[in-house]
């Protein structure tokens, strides 16, 4: 009887009185719990958790089951992807009319004035460093200057002189600190502030305008009447963590990760997205524009200095064979080569040798006193009986040069040049004329931007400045090369405005900063790499230069010409 019950039970049949006897044990419970013994509660597998190797079967039927909800979500996503582009099209378009609504006034002039600031300081900091560094290499003593300096400068002290270059670069700085502080005061894009799903901010903001201008016009009473505006459908909500939320760290932390995946998205977008080609385009455009327009305007004064330097060496006085005994000389000696002489007991006393060469020249018990010097050295020369006191003749300046029993008394310390007679103001007149050229440049192009559209606008303005490029080939004189490169700066100016004017507008809003960045950046390493090329050649060739620059422009201009037009466009 007991193995029938046991066999009832081990296949799983009730008792035949069905009732369930607790004290039965079950065969398969009994190894269960051998095998567990000891095993507390807290070990027990839950539903979740690992519970083996799963069967490649169940593995391909959970895929299955997956399948079509991946389906489902991809179709998801780009319905939309298609809802939040037309919702940006109705937004473009009723954007417009609000703009209008708005008017142009008091508000427009204001960020003008801000924005141009801030401009400003993007156009002044590729020249600044090429013009001050050879004026601060002077004024420091570090190197002799290859291009002109500031025709000023005052002492506070006797070690301390403070020159133009100094103020030159305060100067410089001011657009950039004062556009800083004045953007701070500037509210956000209201368009921007739409894409990113702010209704309520980009409201406010428009209704800023509205009544500013409004109160500027005299008319305070009009109502703003938008109520309501489109805002397209967001695709990424950026997740704002609370500060009761965890610790600071992690707040910052979250707060990075998103705002560099946004980054780095828009980023992608640009160059990897639907508008991959017309930022290869735009890179290019961009690249030859800065390598030929930043170093031709940085090769001008070069050059300048260079025709001035040959005229000046043109006027150099020769001396050989000269002897000259027991003379004391206190006056300046410039633009002289002594070649050959013997000097027997002679002073030399506060004075100023610039530019000027001893060559092969024998001195014998002479005496330097207070000198000071630019340019000027001793070669191949015989030193005899020679003493040098508080002079900066240092050792650098005697080349090959034999010394018997000279001595040098407390050489001259820092830097003590006379900087009045070795500044150039010229080299910086001829930048600010290059300057002051584009003012008529800039008026046409905005004259004419819409009338003949952009693509034609940097077309035309880049292969009439690669024109421009020839006529230097018969630019012999500082005042040749002073015209044209005033005439270069007026003509390419137009390409820069149309440029910038079609970046603007190729890219959608929330893509817009973040393309201008990157082509910006561009921009600023074809201006350095300009400038290295260019003013390396110097006093070398100036073939290099202009075919450089030539072909550069007639290149860029030409492949400009592939962009599509967006002078009709709606901004998006």
């Amino acid at each position: 009887m007991d193995d029938y019950k046991y066999q009832d039970n081990y296949e799983g049949h009730a008792p035949s009185d069905g009732y369930y006897r607790g004290n039965e044990s079950n065969p398969e419970e009994d190894a269960q719990s051998d095998v567990t013994e000891g095993h507390d509660e807290e070990d027990e597998i839950y539903e979740g958790e690992y519970q083996g190797i799963p069967h490649p079967d169940d593995v391909k039927a959970k895929q299955a089951k997956m399948a079509p909800s991946r389906a489902d979500g991809l179709r998801g996503q780009a319905d939309l992807m298609a809802e939040r582009l037309e919702d940006e099209e109705q937004l473009a378009h009723q954007y417009e009319n609000i703009i209008e609504e708005c008017g142009h006034g008091r508000f427009q002039w204001i960020l003008f004035f801000v924005l141009g600031l801030a401009l400003m300081a993007d156009g002044v900091e590729v020249f600044v460093v090429s013009f001050v560094l050879p004026s601060a290499e002077k004024d420091m003593c570090l190197s002799s200057s290859k291009k002109g300096m500031l025709g000023w400068g005052f002492s506070m002290g006797t070690n301390y002189h403070f020159h133009s270059w100094r103020v030159f670069v305060i100067i410089c700085a001011l657009p950039c600190t004062v556009s800083m502080v004045a953007l701070r005061f500037m509210p956000e894009s209201p368009r921007f502030l739409l894409e990113m799903g702010k209704h309520d901010e980009a409201w406010m903001i428009l209704k800023q305008v509205h009544d500013t201008n409004m109160r500027a016009k005299g008319a305070p009473e009009k109502v703003f009447t938008v109520s309501h505006i489109k805002t397209p459908k967001q695709m990424d909500e950026f997740i704002e963590i609370q500060s009761s939320t965890g610790t600071w760290y992690q707040r910052w932390l979250v707060r990075f990760k998103t705002t560099f995946k946004q980054v780095w998205d828009n980023a992608m977008y640009c160059v990897m997205g639907p508008y991959r080609m017309n930022t290869l385009i735009l890179a290019v455009v961009w690249f030859t524009m800065a390598l030929s327009y930043y170093g031709l305007t940085v090769w001008f004064p070069d050059m300048i200095r260079y025709f001035q330097d040959v005229e000046y060496k043109s006027k150099m006085k020769v001396f050989v064979g000269e002897h000259v005994y027991d003379a004391t000389i206190n006056f300046t000696m410039e633009n002289q080569i002594h070649r050959r002489g013997k000097l027997v007991n002679d002073k030399f006393t506060k004075m100023y040798f610039k530019h000027v060469l001893f060559e092969d020249t024998f001195f014998d018990e002479c005496y330097f006193q207070d000198v000071t010097s630019t340019d000027t050295y001793f070669k191949n020369c015989t030193i005899e009986s020679t003493t040098f006191y508080n002079t900066d003749l240092y050792e650098h300046k005697f080349i090959n040069c034999r010394f018997i029993n000279s001595t040098f008394l407390e050489q001259k310390e820092g830097c003590h040049m006379d900087f009045e007679q070795d500044n150039d103001f010229l080299i910086y007149l001829v930048s600010f004329l290059g300057s002051l050229s584009v003012l008529p440049g800039n008026i046409i192009s905005a004259l004419l931007m819409d009338k003949v559209g952009r693509l034609k606008m940097i077309g035309g303005s880049m292969l009439i400045s690669a024109v421009c490029c020839f006529f230097l080939f018969f630019g012999n004189s500082e005042s040749e090369m002073i015209g044209w490169q005033c005439l270069f700066c007026g003509t390419s100016i137009a390409a820069w405005n149309a440029l910038d004017v079609i970046t603007v507008e190729l890219y959608p809003t929330n893509q817009r900063a973040t393309a201008f960045g990157i082509l910006n950046g561009l921009c600023k390493f074809g201006a350095i790499l300009g400038n290295t090329i260019f003013a390396s050649f110097v006093g070398i060739t100036i073939v290099v230069p202009i075919l450089l620059a030539a072909a550069s422009l007639v290149g860029g201009g030409l492949i400009a010409l592939r962009l599509p037009e967006t002078r009709e466009q709606v901004l998006m």
